[in-house]
């Protein structure tokens, strides 16, 4: 896996509506720009954007992220996504995993809920009495 570093050029978290909303959605996309060689590596524009259903409010994150190959394999496999257009699927996966607790925070700051859903907690089993004898 090649060196990922990220640099966030733009983010604006914008609440049109304050009122309750009995429910809520969340979409969430992600575009990226096309692969290009940048000096010794490669860089790729994102912009991910929230929208919520009803229209109560919209995220968006505008960045770029800087990707420096370790070895020649992944240099070449990096000159293959470039020229074919299609980002790497573990380039968008990081991406994700950058955005998401910055987009969490910025929800969270104007009274949303984050783009993901909260875990559930685990349904409690009923404990049975345990039989004498060792386990």
């Amino acid at each position: 896996m090649p060196n990922i570093s990220f640099q966030i050029e733009s983010v604006r978290a914008e609440r049109y509506s304050f009122e309750p909303v009995a429910q809520l959605s969340v979409n969430m996309n992600i575009v990226m720009g096309k692969i290009e060689k940048v000096n010794q590596g490669f860089a790729a524009s994102f912009l991910i954007k929230l929208e919520y259903a009803p229209p109560v409010a919209a995220v968006d994150m505008k960045g770029r992220a800087l990707i420096a190959p370790l070895n020649d394999e992944e240099r070449q496999e990096l000159e293959k996504s470039a020229a074919s257009g299609q980002p790497p699927p573990q380039l968008v996966a990081s991406i994700f995993s950058y955005a998401l607790p910055v987009l969490a925070l910025l929800t969270r700051e104007i009274g949303l809920p984050p783009p993901v859903p909260l875990p559930l907690p685990a349904p409690q089993q009923e404990r049975q009495p345990r039989a004498p004898g060792y386990v």
